[in-house]
């Protein structure tokens, strides 16, 4: 028996040596509340543990919540990085009651009942290391360590946490833009400063700038809601949340220099981003973690000249980058010596390099081309060839030069371009365009100085922008660096742009992403016509990529000032950016006898073919007969790029993160605003949008088990909405579309109705055109315009079948036009009619409706066998919509007086609002939420609404002041589809109007 006792003793102290850990793997929840002086205020922590990997070495990381003290949002994105970066995630939840703005932001500090300074063992970050030595006591977890993250409220909690608490166990954070900041500031009182908390010192602050933090700040972040504190001592910090940011980071390092003590503070600008905790959090996470590249580079005195490896890694640091360097550099060498020398073989054969950066000397590959292909092409291939044994996961990247400063510099930067550019697609390499960025620099700044005085090497400003290149071409994402390398900030903030914008505005002829469609499907398929072009992308070497806002400015510019008795060039605004929103008016808006035409183009700033189009179209009214006969019967306002800052870096988003196409009712961008206010100043009867579609789906390869792609040239996008007038409904998918597609025909062009690919049960079923305002085709044709939208076949193509492309924008920019003027009158009789009958206001309102199931034959290229075929898709269509829910048209809705921000949308929309000069009573009928649901996935920075009401009929008096928007307007079926609430993308489903369920809504029929 004693025996038996003994052997289950040993068996239950192994089975307890080698048990599960509390916290098993996936998502969870703890309540912490074994730290005394915290007992009474448990914590409740959620936390998630990636399924796989070696949770003994695993990071980990605590998650701070904001203001609203939420966690599930937080948890959703961080479990996501954190099963694929394979870290441990903790989000500590502080409830408001137990751990108001004093004990949480503020960090406990001060005791909010004795106004004393608390002790650090009683401050809430104490709990934090607290909290992770149970983590590790419980999870298996052998770190010594932990990483904290903060948003907003979070921020400021970390901001303070590294600032009052000394933790042993911290080994990185990072403060996402706080409201306001803690300065460590001995003149001021705490909450803004440190004078009146004993235990801060001179010795304290310098530890504090010693450690390892990052500050995180948006770019966008710059507006001042309701909820941003406002004190007077918040607002001399600045006047938003990145002005404040800066503020601080520019004053701990002004004391590091005054004290000449370690800074290791960095500082990272996101781009294209404003107050948003998850999408910050996901930009943290590199950061945070510390991921590494290498990069070796191998070259000459162009490659050594002002410390460049160093600046690139200094930059890198700056922007939230890791990046390990070697440089291998002889003065005046060829890659052909470097293919001989040890010492640069050696260096490749080390292996483990992300990037292998080659440089040959100047001159070598402007000369003629059977002497660099032997010269420079072989040794090239040879040093490649080695990289590819050693390093199988890197990439060569070529580090593209410029001429000298001399008579012949065009000629030698065009042969550095064409050599550089075939080895880069030779090797499958990329390029870094060096050269290219010189060039634009030399065209737009020509008294920029880039050269050394021996016009050869480069400047201080030269050898950074080619550092800046470099670090975009490596890291592919727009960036701030604070490392300016004695430069003004001014000189260094260009030339970050100028590097940034020549990288990511042409990414797959620098092949880092390189095109989809290949040479031999292009020259089958996809032919360029041959003609000249004098427009600003196809009149310049396809070595330069794709136009600079800069280059089509200027091109419009030229126009309007040889033309300046036809056409006015003007601009609508600034973007957030700075940029200006040029436009074309042919013409004015007061001239009635004319049909008056808008189009814009870009308005997705990855969509380059459109602008170039809308130039092509510039040309021809101008410089043409047929153009002048066009303008004797149409006025036309053109915007050849609604979204400047996208086009900037090619990129679909605004420089504030949205897609622009999908704010149209909703108007969270402040280039929405500025292209509505134009729109309605212009007032017109018809409308053209150019698009780039992309016709690489995945889902195509369930056809036939193979690659394969949209063929069609030109998709078209009518508007089925059924609040649209039928006459407009007809002219757009009627007249000007069937006329468009005859003139696209006649051009050797392909054409269909635009669809979005689905799956749906292991099967392929189209989606067809567009019925709500998200669209610009609807949101025009809501206006009362016959709408076209054209999708052209583009997206991902780069300068691959450019002209074609562009010409297909032109065909049928220029059939609308030529039937507009042709049909002016039966156009401009039913858009009258259209107008008249929507001011009567006889017909229903139809709030929901569903697409019609039908059958799509879609024309397709398999891109294997290189053939074209078509498969008839099942198909939701929404140009044959069914109402769901109709209801009577009412003579006006009525909005409280809160509703000011409402109807500020509404008016910048183009819809009249009335403000009541006094009190009134009336019979209306009220909206009561009978259900509601919140979208579990954030989609343009809300989550969007759907509801169900009932609708109850009652008296009720209004104040003075109260919004009224009778619909005995023009854009009265607009103002429909906005305010009721089931209304698919009106005000309630995308949050402008913010409501419950069981709520009165604060939009009222009136009867």
């Amino acid at each position: 028996m004693k025996r038996l006792f003994l052997l289950l003793s040993v068996i239950f102290l192994c089975t307890g040596l080698y048990a599960t850990p509390v916290l098993s793997s996936g998502e969870g929840k703890f309540t912490y509340k074994d730290y005394p002086p915290f007992a009474d205020r448990p914590v409740d922590v959620h936390y998630y543990i990636p399924a796989s990997g070696d949770v003994r070495q695993m990071p980990v990381v605590f998650v701070f919540e904001g203001a609203d003290r939420g966690y599930s949002y937080l948890l959703k994105t961080w479990k996501r990085e954190a099963e694929k970066h394979k870290f441990m995630v903790f989000i500590p939840h502080f409830g408001l009651k137990e751990y108001p703005l004093c004990d949480y932001q503020e960090v406990g500090v001060i005791d909010n009942n004795t106004h004393t300074v608390r002790s650090a063992e009683e401050q809430t970050p104490a709990l934090i290391d607290k909290i992770f030595e149970y983590v590790k006591e419980n999870s298996g977890s052998q770190r010594t360590g932990y990483m904290i993250y903060g948003h907003s409220a979070g921020g400021q909690f970390v901001q303070r946490f590294m600032l009052f608490h000394d933790s042993p166990y911290v080994e990185k954070a990072v403060i996402g833009s706080p409201g306001w900041y803690t300065f460590p500031d001995t003149s001021l009182d705490f909450p803004y400063g440190v004078r009146n908390i004993p235990y801060i010192t001179s010795e304290t602050i310098k530890k504090y700038l010693a450690k390892p933090i990052v500050l995180q700040l948006a770019a966008g972040d710059t507006v001042r809601e309701s909820y941003l504190r406002k004190t007077p001592e918040a607002e001399a910090q600045g006047r938003n949340r990145y002005e404040r940011g800066n503020s601080f980071y520019q004053y701990i390092h002004q004391i590091a220099a005054e004290k000449n003590w370690p800074c290791h503070w960095r500082k990272i600008d996101e781009q294209g981003i404003g107050h948003h905790s998850a999408g910050m959090g996901e930009r943290a996470v590199p950061v945070m973690l510390g991921d590494s590249l290498r990069a070796l580079f191998i070259g000459n005195s162009y490659t050594q000249y002002n410390h460049l490896v160093r600046q690139v890694q200094a930059i890198a640091a700056s922007s939230g980058h890791k990046l390990s360097v070697k440089l291998v550099e002889h003065g005046g060498w060829t890659l052909k010596k470097h293919a001989a020398n040890p010492e640069t073989l050696d260096a490749i054969r080390e292996g483990n390099w992300d990037f292998v950066v080659l440089q040959d000397q100047s001159k070598a590959p402007a000369r003629e081309k059977d002497w660099v292909r032997e010269n420079v092409y072989k040794p090239a291939y040879s040093l490649d060839s080695l990289r590819r044994l050693y390093n199988p996961q890197g990439k060569t990247v070529f580090y593209m030069t410029w001429g000298h400063h001399i008579d012949t510099y065009a000629e030698m930067q065009q042969r550095l371009a064409e050599s550089y550019l075939e080895m880069t697609h030779r090797l499958n390499a990329w390029c870094a365009p060096i050269g290219i960025a010189w060039k634009r620099i030399r065209t737009e700044n020509p008294d920029f100085t880039l050269y050394n005085p021996d016009h050869s090497h480069p400047s201080v400003q030269g050898s950074y922008l080619a550092a800046n290149v470099f670090c975009t071409v490596f890291f592919q994402k727009p960036y701030t660096s604070g490392y300016l390398a004695g430069l003004s900030r001014n000189e260094a903030l260009y030339l970050q742009q100028m590097a940034q914008e020549t990288v990511l505005s042409n990414l797959s002829l620098w092949n880092i992403q390189p095109s989809p469609q290949t040479e031999d499907v292009t020259r089958q398929f996809y032919p360029d016509p041959e003609r000249k072009y004098t427009t600003p992308t196809l009149g310049k070497p396809v070595e330069e990529g794709l136009a600079s806002l800069f280059e089509i400015t200027r091109y419009l510019q030229a126009l309007a000032d040889k033309h300046s008795d036809k056409v006015t060039l003007a601009n609508i605004g600034n973007t957030p950016q700075g940029r200006e929103i040029p436009i074309l008016y042919f013409g004015t808006a007061k001239e009635d006898k004319k049909v008056k035409v808008w189009m814009q183009a870009g308005l997705h700033g990855n969509e380059p073919a459109g602008p170039e189009a809308a130039c092509l179209l510039a040309d021809y009214l101008l410089g043409t007969p047929e153009g002048a006969d066009i303008l004797k019967k149409v006025s036309l306002a053109l915007i050849p790029v609604a979204n400047p800052d996208g086009y900037a870096f090619q990129s679909r988003k605004s420089g504030s993160g949205f897609d622009l196409n999908r704010d149209q009712s909703k108007l969270s961008d402040p280039v929405t605003l500025l292209l509505k206010e134009a729109y309605k100043e212009w007032n017109p009867e018809i409308a053209l949008d150019i698009h780039e579609f992309n016709p690489f789906r995945k889902e195509f390869g369930r056809l036939r088990g193979s690659r394969a792609t949209t063929a069609a040239d030109v998709l078209f996008l009518p508007s089925g909405h059924l609040n649209i007038s039928d006459g407009i409904r007809q002219l757009s998918n009627g007249l000007f579309r069937e006329e468009a597609e005859k003139a696209l025909a006649a051009n050797g062009y392909n054409s269909g109705f635009y669809f979005t690919p689905h799956i749906k049960n292991d099967s392929l079923y189209a989606i067809k055109d567009a019925k709500s305002p998200q669209s610009s085709s609807t949101y025009q044709g809501l206006t009362n315009a016959a709408s076209l939208f054209i999708e052209i076949r583009g997206i991902g193509l780069g300068r691959t079948s450019f002209a074609r492309r562009a010409d297909c924008g032109f065909q049928v920019s220029r059939s609308l036009l030529e039937t507009a003027a042709v049909h002016y009158k039966e156009v401009k009789k039913t858009i009258q009619k259209a107008v008249r009958e929507t001011c009567a206001g006889k017909s229903d309102v139809f709030v929901t409706f569903q697409p019609t199931r039908t059958e799509l034959p879609v024309s397709f290229i398999d891109l294997s066998k290189k053939e074209r075929f078509t498969e008839t898709l099942p198909t939701l269509d929404a140009l044959q919509l069914k109402a769901d829910l109709v209801r009577k048209r009412p003579k006006a809705y009525i909005l409280p007086d809160s509703c000011l921000m409402q109807a500020e949308k509404l008016r910048a929309l183009g819809i009249e609002v009335e403000k009541s000069r006094k009190a009134f009573t009336t019979t209306v009928e009220k909206y009561i939420v009978t259900e509601y649901r919140k979208a579990d996935k954030e989609w343009e920075k809300i989550y969007p609404v759907t509801v169900s009401t009932r609708v109850i009929k009652e008296k009720k008096s209004f104040p003075a002041g109260s919004f009224i928007v009778r619909l005995s307007q023009k854009n009265a079926n607009l103002a429909i589809t906005l305010l009721e609430p089931e209304s698919v993308n009106g005000f309630v489903n995308f949050c402008v109007i913010h409501t419950g369920w069981g709520q009165e809504l604060p939009v009222y029929r009136e009867r």
